[in-house]
């Protein structure tokens, strides 16, 4: 089917129908059939010998950190790929923001859970990514530097011999600065969520990363590069999945510069049991994690 060929069927703002997107519809099925064998670890030790769910409490930002590095793939399958993944993450902000309302939570305090963002990934109703593994760290270091320890980037993320994600990274590092300083020698951990989206030739790798930085002794700027030194004290969860090349290049073909609401009504209409337990399950997070959280310190002037 063409880009246009769904859209035109009965008017660009119409519903779309099993009819407008077949390949969607097969791969449903099969994630129906072994969605029974899929388990999230929740608890489970990782294999590098930490435990899952270390990083706790909200992220300091609203929205994540999002880096997408183009490793060999061709740059017209990058584009598409990386507009389905974008879509994605709008549904999932879109969906935690509706639980939020639902369950009369703030949606600014919804949005920067971030056990409801893994989990939004990790049970997403649409199969084009499917949970790999998972693993916990701590990384501390009395004498850091960017440069002198590059290590760090791949210990974290996990993704080797990727061009250029280093200097994606670190650019996502410095988008966060102006909120890191405000925590600087303090006595507070800085909590923030990525989605680094790694796009090879035969796969795609997208990780989901809860990260947390204690304060107390570190010197910002020296996150965001040079070879100035500083105390690093830090600890993570990462969650890596796998994503479909082949059904987000068909995806992206069909969806254009569709809006959200329209993939969750397709949701809505043919996968009702998916969507409601999806739905269900980041409302259960929203409403179980709401704690009395420490008080902001105040920008430095």
């Amino acid at each position: 089917m063409s880009s246009s060929t769904a859209a035109a069927g009965a008017g660009a703002d119409a519903p779309w129908t099993k009819e407008d997107l077949p390949f969607l519809v097969e791969a449903m099925e099969l994630k129906r059939q072994f969605a029974k064998d899929i388990v999230f670890p929740t608890e489970d030790p990782s294999p590098s010998g930490g435990s899952q769910n270390k990083v706790t409490g909200n992220m300091n930002i609203p929205k994540p950190v999002t880096v997408d590095c183009n490793g060999d793939m061709s740059e017209e399958d990058f584009n598409a790929c990386s507009q389905v993944m974008s879509l994605c993450q709008n549904i999932v902000q879109k969906t935690l923001t509706q639980a939020a309302k639902a369950n009369n939570i703030p949606v600014a305090e919804a949005l920067k859970n971030m056990n409801a963002w893994v989990q939004a990934y990790a049970d997403f109703p649409f199969p084009f990514f499917n949970f790999k593994e998972a693993q916990s760290e701590d990384y501390v270091n009395d004498s850091f530097s960017l440069q002198a320890n590059p290590e760090i980037v791949e210990v974290v993320c996990n993704i080797k011999n990727v061009p250029a994600l280093k200097d994606a990274v670190i650019g996502a590092v410095k988008s966060a600065s102006g909120n890191l300083g405000s925590y600087e020698n303090t006595e507070q951990h800085f909590n923030y969520f990525g989605v680094i989206t790694t796009y090879m030739e035969r796969e795609i790798s997208v990780r989901i990363i809860k990260f947390a930085l204690n304060m107390k002794n570190t010197v910002v700027k020296t996150l965001c590069g040079g070879y100035q030194k500083t105390h690093f004290d830090s600890s993570y969860d990462t969650f890596n999945f796998v994503g479909d090349k082949v059904l987000m290049i068909k995806m992206q073909a069909n969806i254009l510069d569709t809006e959200p609401g329209k993939v969750l009504k397709f949701m809505e209409e043919f996968y009702d049991e998916e969507l409601a337990n999806w739905q269900n399950s980041l409302s259960d997070i929203l409403t179980k994690d709401r704690t009395p959280q420490p008080p902001q310190p105040s920008p430095s002037s």
